[in-house]
């Protein structure tokens, strides 16, 4: 190799890699963070047999004692036993293209420039459609290339991007701490090996002999039964009864719903809340799109067992109820502890606009784990558009700004939206436009709720607001971290001496361990009205609570 890049595999390290692999000539290869090319370059050499240093000069060749002659036998000897360009093109990726430039020049200077296939390419796009191959690849570990959050990231999608590959071969050195607890997968086999001074681990992962490899008679004995079981991923016959089991549900619940929505005057609705425990999922539908949000409980798959396992729910849940399966979207909810609520996971904007109670709202399906739109606040926001009439309305911690809406659809004179997030103003004001209120009349704030309620002059200002805060939020953006159970009544306190006389606030949670103790707001009267904001279709009665607070 005469070009190298940051960190390089050395050739000899890469060489016996090749040949403790079940890689042959007649397998297709493919190394997915291949850097300058060495471990494709060297499968080449050894597909066809070409000795190494067979182009370099030795010093040896000076000696006396060593006869020309011996010399040129010993080439000519190695020319003769090189074989022919073989029929598999070899595959090196990398995201880094001027690695890739450095690759081309290496296998151009091997000879072998023809037989490789060289692309840019991130990880995640690795796949193929042929049923046998190997993967071996050196990623990065972070010794010399040093990202700890980009490399964890990596290293936890090798489980959703390896089972791609099902019936392939996988061969990766590392010395990543904890691989096989992050990949959640045994390799069948280890070896310790040095990469320069550092200490790796080549870890193996056998795939199935391909059966042009073995005897006529055992592999048409093998076509007779089941499919091999995938290296990763793969589903068993638990998760196929779970797929017939949420098919039931969910063909039940489409029944009973069938004509509820157009009664309603709705587009999107919920089907399915966790209904079967093992199957913790919920499934609503927007217009003729399914949004399906996992929730976290324990199960005896590994990563790339589950990731299948969601694929055949999703699935599932398109064919039951008609829906093209590339409308579905799915999200994994985590416990949010040091995050701010609804945060992003994506970037790829697929935004639609959806209909209820005769409004319209952008909702945005892939980007965020909540839509854009509570769609457990449907009866609440109906309360504030049946009170809104000539109201000044005030939507604390808005979101989107659905009540904003919903107030200026009642007929309020004016609507004032907060929130810290200009991504959810832009939004909310979106909203608003699409069903024609804008103006002077609607104004939108970007501030923490605390802070804009304490800034405000205390004199009576408005007949309505909704106070929806988040359970918890640190933004960079906050002077403290907001905790709904320290802070409520703080919050409440404040808004309402802001209050008309005889104005009301809706007050709501969905932190399930809430504790509201009405004490704590001595100088109003409170009702909870949870029983009747939470809609028909959630089976989960307390999936928000909601207060109901009158100012004197």
């Amino acid at each position: 190799r005469r070009y190298s890049t940051i960190a390089p595999l050395k050739e000899t390290m890469a060489a016996a890699l090749i040949q403790l692999s079940f890689w042959t000539r007649e397998r297709p290869l493919i190394d997915p963070f291949c850097g300058s090319g060495t471990i494709p370059i060297e499968a080449a050499l050894l597909g066809r047999n070409m000795a190494p240093g067979l182009k370099r000069e030795f010093t040896a060749e000076t000696w006396s004692e060593i006869p020309t002659r011996r010399w040129t036998e010993a080439r000519t000897e190695a020319r003769d036993l090189m074989q022919p360009h073989f029929d598999e093109r070899l595959m090196g990726t990398d995201i880094d293209e001027r690695a890739l430039q450095t690759a081309r020049q290496n296998a151009e200077i091997a000879g072998v420039a023809d037989q490789i296939h060289f692309q840019q390419r991130s990880f995640q796009q690795t796949t193929s459609k042929r049923e046998h191959g190997c993967v071996i690849t050196n990623p990065p570990y972070g010794e010399r290339l040093v990202d700890d959050g980009r490399l964890r990231e990596i290293y936890e999608s090798m489980p959703e991007v390896l089972r791609r590959l099902p019936t392939w071969s996988h061969f990766i050195l590392t010395a990543y701490p904890r691989f096989e607890q992050l990949l959640q997968k045994h390799a069948d086999r280890r070896r310790k090996l040095y990469n320069g001074r550092i200490e790796c681990t080549y870890y193996q992962f056998h795939g199935p002999t391909p059966e042009s490899s073995k005897p006529h008679r055992e592999a048409e004995e093998l076509r007779a039964e089941t499919p091999p079981v995938p290296v990763f991923g793969g589903l068993n016959e638990k998760a196929h009864e779970q797929a017939e089991l949420f098919a039931r549900r969910l063909q039940k619940r489409a029944r009973h719903l069938r004509r509820w929505p157009r009664r309603q005057g709705i587009t999107c609705y919920r089907l399915y809340d966790r209904d079967i425990p093992e199957i913790p999922l919920v499934v609503e539908r927007y217009e003729d799109h399914l949004h399906i949000s996992e929730y976290e409980r324990p199960h005896d798959r590994d990563r790339a067992q589950h990731l299948d396992w969601l694929e055949l729910m999703q699935k599932t849940a398109a064919e039951v109820l008609s829906v093209d399966v590339r409308r579905v979207f799915l999200k994994q909810r985590h416990p949010q502890k040091g995050k701010i609520q609804h945060q992003q996971i994506g970037r790829e904007q697929y935004e639609l606009t959806v209909h209820e109670g005769g409004l319209q709202f952008v909702v945005n399906l892939s980007d965020y784990v909540d839509t854009g739109l509570f769609l457990d606040h449907r009866i609440t926001r109906s309360l504030i558009q049946k009170q809104a009439t000539d109201s000044e309305f005030l939507n604390l911690f808005a979101y989107t700004g659905s009540f904003s809406v919903y107030a200026a659809a009642g007929g309020a004179q004016r609507t004032t939206t907060v929130d810290l997030s200009g991504t959810y103003l832009e939004w909310a004001q979106r909203n608003m436009q699409l069903n024609g209120f804008a103006g002077n009349n609607h104004a939108f704030v970007k501030s923490d709720g605390r802070e804009f309620v304490a800034q405000l002059p205390e004199a009576p200002l408005y007949d309505l607001a909704v106070v929806d805060p988040p359970t918890f939020s640190n933004s960079k953006d906050l002077g403290s971290d907001w905790i709904i159970q320290e802070h409520w009544a703080e919050l409440l306190n404040l808004l309402i001496p802001r209050m008309k006389s005889g104005g009301t606030i809706y007050f709501s949670t969905n932190y399930r361990r809430f504790k509201f103790n009405e004490t704590q707001l001595p100088s109003v009267s409170v009702r909870e009205i949870s029983q009747q904001t939470v809609p028909e279709d959630f089976r989960n009665q307390r999936i928000h609570r909601c207060w109901r607070i009158q100012c004197p």
